[in-house]
């Protein structure tokens, strides 16, 4: 019995530190089942890991997530070569591409826009965009609607303001973190289904944040990695634990995108019975829905792609991507700024001499999208806010679509077949001292030329590169600069204690996310 046992330990032990990684990039010895993903975990910093292994084991190396092999790719002019001029072979997704189906509200199909490729990913990518765009993306219709929201904030901010000044407590200081939460929900909410969220609404909505919030909690557990690289674990104790916490919250989510789905079907049907037309196409459902009739009375082919179970798919990825990243990152802007008053003093200074030249030509209004060329410092604190957020410890993960070789550490080349994972690391760019010298500190100056214009980076990609660039990066632009202009022009914002000031240490999460803080929040007496 002894000496079978310790063929089967070491035949276990051969296979999981030498053939399991054959044919690979070199990097850290992976635990069984969970991989690398407890010293992923265990890191107070969330991307010093893959770091400190670009420094060890070069360019190009493998993590593990579970038992899936994950190549990491930390160079700029890699990244480019292979993502951007070598794109369609590296196109594939291989995110949540085997999980989400599990999910109970999946119901065992693979849609939406981020998980999916190929065809199908190709069609309703493009499909997505031009509907965006054509419902304002990148353009004044949505700025105005962003705009209309950021009011609705202010007003609640003041109220919270004055009420703390009735009760003699405004030296306690606010957070912002709900108001935030819900003016980027509103605006991804009317892109998407048309309305705002109102008052009576904002419960239900916070609601269903923390329900988003704890998703990306437990996608960054050491169980969750796992899950993420062999859904098959969930049928084991303590990854079906995790995976039970996933799939609940799973089906929330998509129980409020079913509800919406429902009720507007509900709406077109009853608008053809009176004979009428069944909806102008002023949001991305009813782009979609109309987008689905028409196909029913054409081609059979494209129904595949154009049906409710890739519209709710769509939406499920479109909303929680939309919210969950920029309400994050605009915590961090908050943070990072009260923290640092030289530098929120200089962006004020800059944004009241654009007023001063509005009010002298009788124009006034909020700061909008037409003034950004004429606020470099701005644009330089929106740019450095995002390099030092780096909202995603591990980026999305991509899939080569093709037999693909790449020249690796020394020249020696690294051949990877079809259906590999790999990954574009992008923190390793952004925090990269060649690029960005003293990386780890807040210099919006880094991004002006000495004429004090406006200095482009062209590895400056928080919303990453190639295919598989973030779709909703105009409208993100859009919503950080916005906010930050107007907010910061409307207030000042200190640390409720300046001796024990907030840490900007982040929360672990599949995004990052600031640890809960409040602050003082003094109106500017030179708003015009």
């Amino acid at each position: 019995m002894l000496p079978l046992v310790l063929l089967l330990l070491s035949a276990f032990i051969f296979w999981n530190f030498v053939w399991k990684r054959r044919g690979l990039p070199p990097g850290p010895m992976p635990l069984p089942l969970i991989g690398n993903g407890f010293t992923m975990r265990r890191s107070k910093c969330p991307y010093a890991p893959f770091q400190q292994w670009a420094r060890k084991f070069g360019p190009i190396y493998t993590v593990w997530l579970g038992e899936e092999p994950v190549v990491v790719v930390t160079d700029f002019g890699l990244m480019r070569d292979l993502f951007v001029k070598d794109g369609d072979a590296y196109a594939g997704r291989h995110f949540f591409v085997e999980l989400m189906p599990a999910f109970k509200a999946s119901r065992g199909m693979l849609y939406g826009v981020v998980r999916t490729e190929g065809e199908l990913w190709k069609v309703t990518r493009r499909f997505a965009l031009q509907s965006m765009r054509n419902l304002g993306m990148g353009r004044a219709r949505l700025e105005e609607r962003f705009l209309q929201n950021f009011n609705v904030m202010i007003g609640a901010v003041r109220r919270k303001i004055a009420s703390l000044e009735e009760r003699g407590e405004k030296e306690n200081g606010i957070s912002l973190d709900l108001q935030i939460n819900r003016l980027i929900g509103s605006t991804i909410n009317q892109l998407l289904f048309g309305n705002a969220f109102s008052d009576d609404q904002s419960e239900d909505f916070q609601q269903l944040k923390c329900v988003m919030d704890n998703q990306t909690a437990l996608l960054d557990t050491v169980t969750g990695k796992a899950l993420a690289g062999n859904p098959k674990l969930r049928y084991l104790p303590p990854f079906s634990c995790t995976f039970e916490c996933m799939d609940n919250n799973a089906t929330k989510i998509f129980a409020y995108i079913d509800k919406t789905i429902a009720a507007r079907l509900d709406e077109r049907e009853m608008a053809r019975k009176e004979g009428k037309e069944p909806g102008e196409a002023n949001d991305l459902l009813n782009c979609f829905l109309a987008h689905m009739e028409a196909n029913d009375r054409q081609e059979e082919e494209r129904k595949k792609y154009f049906n409710i179970d890739n519209l709710r798919n769509v939406c499920f990825d479109l909303f929680f991507a939309g919210q969950e990243t920029t309400s994050s990152t605009l915590n961090f802007f908050v943070l990072y700024l009260l923290l640092d008053q030289r530098v929120q003093t200089k962006m004020q200074a800059e944004l009241d001499n654009l007023y001063t030249e509005k009010e002298r030509n009788g124009v006034g209004g909020m700061v909008a999208m037409a003034d950004r060329a004429k606020l470099p410092y701005v644009n330089a604190v929106v740019n450095e806010c995002q390099r030092m957020c780096n909202l995603l410890p591990l980026n999305l993960t991509h899939r080569t679509m093709a037999d693909v070789q790449i020249e690796g550490k020394n020249g020696k080349k690294i051949r990877l077949s079809r259906g590999t994972t790999i990954v574009p690391q992008i923190c390793c760019v952004l925090f990269d001292e060649k690029i960005f010298p003293k990386p780890h500190r807040f210099l919006p100056e880094r991004f002006l030329k000495q004429n004090g214009e406006l200095e482009r980076f062209e590895e400056m990609i928080p919303f990453g590169l190639g295919k598989r660039i973030c779709m909703g990066e105009s409208l993100a632009r859009m919503e950080l600069f916005l906010f930050t202009a107007n907010f910061f022009r409307h207030f000042q914002v200190l640390p409720v204690d300046p001796l024990n000031p907030p840490t900007t240490e982040k929360q672990k999460s599949f995004t990052v996310r600031p640890f809960p803080y409040k602050c003082r929040i003094e109106p500017r007496k030179k708003t015009i």
